[in-house]
């Protein structure tokens, strides 16, 4: 679901009695450059007030309690959670995408410390925007148990846990896309029980 905030409401109200717009409608969609090669989190987007009646063919339409919002379906799929936020530092309008909180996962090393901190928390960040969403359809989930010289340990766990396919999904689905977006980790760890698994995926 997105939102839209009490200024960027306001600002189109505004555009409408100065004649800028007769009945609005807000188009977002993703900046130029952006389709398929950063992180969600980090995709910049063009948003513009045009009227209702200029909706596209390849666009769908919503209705946030009241103002129209103009989407491709790729956008929108992209977008849930988001708020739409009016800046007057930057004289237009903005998207902001919810960025999940850091999660502190006991680690399995020895000596118990957990290591945290910035390459972790952008690994947690991939898992759970890019990979756990991706192998629910499965009923599986991914866990981050640990990082250590650019290491990442985890855990598998649902119906990736003593799944047959568990080791092409961590080698060719997930480390793929921590690599993808974080280069500089080395290595990805295994550290789940297989043997253990009580529903696993086929």
């Amino acid at each position: 679901m997105i939102q839209l905030s009490d200024q960027a409401r306001a600002r189109i109200d505004a555009l409408v009695d100065a004649g800028a717009v007769r009945d609005p409608a807000l188009r977002i969609a993703l900046a130029a450059g952006t389709e398929g090669e950063r992180s969600p989190l980090d995709r910049e987007y063009e948003i513009s007030l045009v009227e209702r009646e200029d909706k596209q063919k390849t666009e769908i339409a919503i209705n946030l309690d009241g103002i129209r919002v103009l989407l491709n379906l790729d956008t929108s799929n992209l977008l849930s959670g988001a708020r739409i936020e009016w800046s007057d530092a930057d004289g237009g309008f903005r998207v902001e995408v919810p960025r999940p909180a850091p999660r502190h996962v006991p680690a399995a090393t020895a000596g118990g410390a957990a290591a945290w901190g910035p390459l972790a928390e952008k690994v947690q960040t991939v898992f759970d925007t890019l990979v756990n969403p991706r192998i629910a359809a499965h009923g599986g989930a991914v866990e981050l148990v640990d990082v250590a010289d650019d290491v990442i340990y985890v855990r598998m766990t649902g119906g990736c846990q003593g799944c047959a396919a568990s080791a092409l999904t961590l080698r060719q689905g997930i480390e793929r896309m921590v690599r993808e977006e974080i280069p500089e980790v080395k290595d990805i760890v295994d550290l789940t029980d297989h043997e253990a698994g009580a529903n696993p995926y086929y």
